[in-house]
């Protein structure tokens, strides 16, 4: 799936900008360097909904609803706790007391009509009013996600079922913890999780997931979830970066800035998905509250040319100097560090240097540096220069 977390740092080269200021002077160039470019894909996995799309530790489509149970035995009314097909005629009040004996009966009734609108109402007349609350949200999901959703229109009898296995498991994790709390961080339900696509019963092994996480870490997670379906159900780390890395961090924070979260992150583009997603948390854990609600914003620029992601840059280096639009782009130039941290911490902190009306005049500059997709190449960048970015680089210039 690709989850990416795309932290752009466009490395000015003061030959070129300094030369260009006409037409007849087209200079050296403008190396754009990508400092941090974050895949966690691999690294998270659960799914919120094909919604976190983090590290498929828990699915291989998202962050919360992808859980590795993709082909649960939903889809053959396996999944039960013991109940026969004849409990569903005979069920009465507070016959289902727990949340996965409600969905084992519901599993068996609704299976072979493919999940029919109103299957679950037989079993839902032998539950409890609490585990019937739980029972609405993975109702929703069947409904909207599955139904209405990826199986809208399907001829396969197996598409429903399939669909919950690997969009609404963490809705099931949820109700089938049955307001049971634990300890655990946020993050660890994912990686809890993932194991359980080879246990023998996956709803109970990912519902006592759930369930071990502390009270504070299940409010993290449900904002995550409540935060990826209000964006459509997509990628987690795109949408809620600030939701996720809260989870993933179990609500740590520290005392460093947001731009030296940006530095921290500059480092996290190498190694396995998994590092790169470890690398991302420990940015994030060391980064003082304030400040991370600022690098969340950064963190859904992914790439400097997103619409808006001039004015979260802008935040997150909040930039309060003197230094001119050239001035620091000369600063920038000097930025050479090999190590990715220092060179990113370096680029950053001349933003910094600069008042907020010549910052942004830089970073304008590279949005539309950004948009000619140059990649270093030294002819495209004096064509970007002398054309689209013409105007941008002399208001730059300007005094």
């Amino acid at each position: 799936m690709g989850s990416k977390w795309a932290i752009w740092a466009l490395a000015m080269t003061m030959g070129a900008l300094c030369g260009c200021g006409d037409d007849s002077s087209a200079g050296g160039g403008t190396a754009y360097t990508q400092i941090g470019d974050v895949s966690l894909d691999g690294t998270v996995g659960s799914d919120a909904g094909d919604d976190s799309g983090g590290a498929d530790a828990t699915g291989s489509d998202s962050a919360m609803a992808d859980s590795a149970v993709n082909d649960s035995a939903l889809n053959d009314g396996t999944v039960n706790d013991g109940t026969s097909a004849d409990a569903i005629t005979d069920a009465g009040p507070a016959k289902y007391p727990e949340c996965l004996s409600l969905i084992g009966c519901i599993a068996q009734s609704c299976s072979p009509a493919n999940w029919a609108p109103g299957c679950d109402a037989t079993c839902l007349t032998g539950t409890s009013p609490a585990v019937a609350t739980g029972y609405a949200s993975v109702s929703a999901c069947i409904q909207n996600t599955c139904r209405d959703g990826l199986c809208k229109g399907s001829t396969d009898p197996k598409c429903i079922g399939q669909c919950i296995g690997a969009k609404c498991i963490n809705k099931i994790a949820v109700c089938g913890a049955n307001g049971k709390t634990g300890t655990a961080i946020c993050g660890s339900y994912f990686t809890c999780s993932q194991a359980c696509g080879t246990a023998k019963d996956p709803l109970a092994c990912v519902s006592t997931c759930y369930a071990a996480l502390s009270d504070g870490a299940q409010g993290e997670y449900a904002a995550l979830d409540a935060c990826v379906s209000a964006a459509g159900g997509t990628d987690a780390f795109a949408s809620c970066p600030e939701q996720a890395l809260t989870c993933l961090a179990g609500g740590a924070s520290g005392s460093k800035s947001c731009i030296d979260a940006l530095g921290c992150a500059g480092a996290c583009n190498t190694g396995s998905d998994a590092q790169k997603g470890a690398c991302m948390t420990q940015c994030w854990s060391q980064t003082s509250s304030t400040a991370q609600t600022a690098f969340a914003g950064a963190l859904k620029c992914s790439g400097i040319n997103k619409t808006g992601c001039v004015d979260s840059m802008l935040a997150c280096t909040d930039p309060s100097g003197i230094a001119t639009c050239t001035a620091t782009l000369t600063c920038m130039q000097g930025c050479q560090q090999t190590d990715p941290q220092a060179k990113a911490t370096c680029f950053y902190g001349c933003l910094h240097s600069a008042s907020p009306a010549e910052a942004k005049k830089n970073l304008d500059l590279q949005v539309c540096m950004g948009n000619c997709n140059c990649n270093g190449d030294q002819a495209c960048t004096n064509t970007c220069l002398l054309g689209p970015c013409k105007a941008a680089l002399a208001t730059c210039q300007a005094p």
